[in-house]
């Protein structure tokens, strides 16, 4: 198994927010052709993964001071991403 299917399979999994990174997530998104930006200058912690063959986006609060994922975060990923049929 690759490390991004053990990557895809540990969050579908809804990991507790010790346990998932930022990091690991940008990693995925990038497998499935999105892009991480930020949505301007007062965005804060704000940022999008938008892909753009299919217009398809996703909106979330990167953590801060850390690198570790709310629960909330990481729920609307793995929402997005099946209905996206990507897991």
């Amino acid at each position: 198994m690759s490390k991004i299917d053990t990557l895809i399979r540990k969050l579908c999994q809804k990991p507790t927010p010790a346990d998932f990174r930022y990091t690991d997530l940008c990693k995925i998104m990038k497998h499935f052709g999105y892009e991480e930006s930020n949505k301007g200058a007062t965005s804060g912690s704000r940022v999008r993964f938008y892909n753009p063959e299919t217009g398809a986006m996703v909106s979330l609060h990167k953590p801060h001071p850390g690198d570790q994922m709310v629960k909330g975060s990481v729920e609307s990923v793995v929402q997005f991403l099946k209905e996206h049929d990507h897991v």
